[in-house]
C-alpha cells in the first residue's frame, strides 16, 4: 500500500505540539527548567532545541528504516521480555506522573482564580476524570487536544502585550532552582528534552511510518524546534519582564490577568481545557493498557478507576510547581535511558549494513 505523503509542516506542528501543553503554556515549566537560571536559561532553551531536533530526527529516522512503530521494540531492539516490559512501566509511570502533576494544575487553578480549596478541587477532578475514561472517550480526547493551539496563540498574544507594555529586560536576573533536580541549566535542558520525547515515541512513531523522504522528516522536526523554542523565547521574556508572576503556581495566567479581566477568563478556560484533555488521556490510556495486560482490570474496570483517582488525588496534594520540579526530573533521568536506546538501535543498525 502506497504511503499518504505527510508534508514537512505537517510534521512540525505535529511535533511541537507533543510538547505544548498546560505545563508549557502556564509557564511553571519553563520557569523551572530555563527561567530561573537568568541569561544561562536562553543557552538552556538553545540546547534543548538542539537535542529535541537531534533525537526527533533520529527516532522517526529510525521508524522509516526499520518500519517499526512500538515504542518498546523501538527502545530495546532485542526481542528481551524483561526490558522490553520495563519500558512498558516506564510509560505507566510517565502517564500516571501526567494525571497528577494535571490535577494538581486544576488545583492550584481554581485555588488562583477563586480561592477554593486545592485538596477538594483536585479530588473532584480525579474522581471525573477516572469515570470518564471508562466509556472510552478518545473522540472526547481529541476534541480537547484542538484546545491546545488554541492557548499557544493566547499565551503568544499575552506574551506581546506584555512585551509591549512593560519593555524588554536588558538584564536577566537567575534565582535559585525550586527544585535540587534541576541544579545546573543544562542538566534541566537534558531532562526536558528526555521526558518530553519519550512521553512523545507513541505519537510520533506511527506519523513516521507514514514519511517518505528524508529530506521531509529534517526539515519538519526543524519547524516543530523552531515553532517550540519560540514560544518558549516568548514566555521566558514575559515572566522576565513580570517577575511577581514567577511567585504564583500559574505565572502566565496572572500576566493575563494585569492585561483585564477578558484575557484572565479565557487564558483560565483554556488552561483547565488542556489539563482536562491531558488528564483524561493519560487515564484511558492507563486503563487500556491495563486492560491489556491484566485480565482482573477489565472484569472490575469500575473499582479500577476508583483506585486510580484514590493515589492520584493524593499525590496531587504535593503541589502543581513541587510535583513539576520533582516529577518530571525523574522523569527527564528515567527517558534519558529510553533516549540512550533509540541511540543503540540507530547505530546497531548502522552496524550490520
Amino acid at each position: 500500500m502506497m504511503k499518504r505523503k505527510e508534508s514537512a509542516l505537517r510534521l512540525g506542528f505535529t511535533f511541537a505540539g507533543c510538547y505544548l501543553g498546560a505545563g508549557y503554556v502556564s509557564g511553571q515549566e519553563l520557569w523551572q527548567f530555563f527561567g530561573c537560571f537568568g541569561w544561562l536559561g536562553i543557552a538552556g532553551l538553545l540546547l534543548a532545541a538542539a537535542l529535541s531536533f537531534f533525537f526527533g530526527v533520529l527516532l522517526l529516522r529510525l521508524v522509516q528504516r526499520t518500519g517499526c512503530d512500538q515504542t518498546d521494540a523501538l527502545v530495546v531492539r532485542r526481542s528481551i521480555p524483561l526490558l522490553r516490559d520495563a519500558v512498558g512501566l516506564l510509560q505507566l509511570f510517565f502517564l500516571f506522573g501526567i494525571l497528577v502533576i494535571m490535577a494538581a494544575g486544576v488545583g492550584a487553578l481554581f485555588v488562583q482564580i477563586l480561592g477554593a480549596s486545592a485538596l477538594w478541587c483536585s479530588a473532584a477532578f480525579c474522581l471525573l476524570v477516572s469515570l470518564l475514561s471508562l466509556t472510552g472517550t478518545s473522540g472526547m480526547v481529541n476534541v480537547f487536544s484542538a484546545v491546545v493551539p488554541l492557548l499557544v496563540i493566547c499565551s503568544v498574544l499575552v506574551s506581546g502585550l506584555t512585551l509591549h507594555r512593560c519593555g524588554w529586560q536588558l538584564t536577566i536576573a537567575a534565582v535559585p532552582s525550586a527544585s535540587p533536580l534541576l541544579s545546573h541549566w543544562a542538566i534541566a535542558a537534558g531532562s526536558f528534552v528526555s521526558y518530553n520525547l519519550f512521553s512523545s515515541i507513541g505519537i510520533l512513531a506511527p506519523v513516521g511510518k507514514d514519511l517518505r523522504s528524508r529530506r521531509t522528516v529534517w526539515r519538519g522536526v526543524l519547524i516543530g524546534c523552531i515553532i517550540l523554542i519560540s514560544i518558549a523565547l516568548g514566555i521566558f521574556l514575559t515572566m522576565q519582564a513580570v517577575p511577581a508572576a514567577t511567585a504564583q503556581p500559574l505565572p502566565m495566567l496572572s500576566i493575563a490577568g494585569t492585561l483585564g479581566r477578558g484575557w484572565y477568563g479565557v487564558y483560565a478556560l483554556l488552561l483547565f481545557a488542556a489539563m482536562f484533555g491531558t488528564a483524561l488521556s493519560c487515564a484511558v490510556a492507563l486503563r487500556h493498557y491495563c486492560m491489556a495486560r491484566f485480565s482482573a482490570v477489565a472484569k472490575y474496570r469500575f473499582s479500577f478507576v476508583l483506585l486510580l483517582a484514590i493515589p492520584a488525588w493524593l499525590c496531587s496534594l504535593f503541589g502543581f510547581g513541587k510535583l513539576i520540579g520533582t516529577v518530571y526530573p525523574i522523569c527527564g533521568a528515567l527517558g534519558a535511558l529510553a533516549l540512550l536506546g533509540l541511540l543503540h538501535h540507530r547505530f546497531t543498525l548502522r552496524s550490520l549494513k
